[in-house]
């Protein structure tokens, strides 16, 4: 279990990537002693630093009321704990940076999304304040064992699980740059979970979207480098979600068809159709 460490204000708000219209409000979590609540959230994070544990509790759990600013305290408490256990682990403060960067990212989101402070994403954020997720250039990288099979890998085989934050494009450049450098930076930092196979679960695999893409856009040469494997699944909001930031099925004539792909989204569903979510793989370069 990581110790508490001594809080610093600075230090941890410098490194959560938190834009000025969050700050005010996330300082003042930091404000007196730690809530009930809060403390919860901080010993499932230490218990799972550096774990294979991917569980995430509700909230309200353990008998404690928890809501969703203790679990943004906790992790804005944490981060001095998640920083010495990257340090423990040799990696590069600016991974560190760009890693828990997320966390801003997400704070912006929710307020773009609910109009207001606060994170309904919290779920994912634990992930990377357990040490499973690392940004590396413009992709992210969850270590993870899936639940899934996927050709070629055995039971309890470890494999990196691609997310794309948002963040600008998916230049093929971009792309291929942080693919490349996925397979040196956890055979570097995570030896004793060997990693050559990274998979991606996501509506931009959905085989209806490269059908009716156009074959030299970003987004289908992205889903290009992945083999597709299992069977997609129903998820009629997440084009919705991830395209326009709202997740109503409501109102969607009012959303902008500006783009290519918003038209697409919105094309499909006028049309009757469901989007999907889709699973592929890929061998990770050496």
């Amino acid at each position: 279990m990581i110790p508490h460490t001594a809080l610093r204000t600075d230090l941890e708000l410098d490194y959560l990537g938190i834009a000025d219209g969050d700050l005010q409000e996330c300082q003042a979590l930091l404000e007196g002693p730690i809530s009930p609540g809060a403390e919860v959230v901080q010993q499932y994070l230490s218990a799972r630093l550096g774990s294979s544990d991917a569980s995430v509790p509700e909230l309200g759990t353990a008998g404690v009321p928890v809501t969703e600013h203790d679990w943004l305290e906790a992790m804005v408490r944490f981060v001095p704990a998640i920083l010495a256990w990257h340090a423990e682990k040799d990696i590069p403060d600016a991974i560190s940076k760009d890693t828990l960067a997320d966390f801003g990212r997400n704070l912006a989101i929710n307020r773009r999304v609910h109009g207001r402070f606060g994170m309904d994403t919290y779920k994912w954020l634990s992930h990377v304040f357990a040490g499973r997720i690392f940004q590396l250039g413009r992709l992210q990288y969850l270590i993870h064992q899936p639940s899934t099979q996927i050709p070629g890998l055995a039971d309890g085989d470890w494999v990196l699980g691609v997310h794309i934050p948002e963040d600008g494009g998916l230049s093929t450049h971009s792309v291929t740059e942080s693919l490349a450098a996925a397979g040196t930076f956890f055979s570097t930092h995570f030896p004793a979970q060997p990693v050559t196979i990274a998979n991606c679960e996501s509506w931009l695999l959905d085989p209806y979207l490269c059908a009716h893409m156009d074959r030299w856009s970003n987004i289908f040469r992205f889903a290009a480098l992945f083999t597709p494997y299992g069977t997609p699944r129903d998820e009629p909001t997440d084009a919705v979600y991830f395209t326009f930031r709202t997740r109503s099925m409501e109102h969607l004539d009012q959303l902008p068809r500006t783009t290519a792909l918003q038209r697409l989204v919105l094309d499909r569903i006028a049309a009757g159709g469901v989007w999907q979510v889709g699973w592929g793989y890929l061998v990770l370069p050496h």
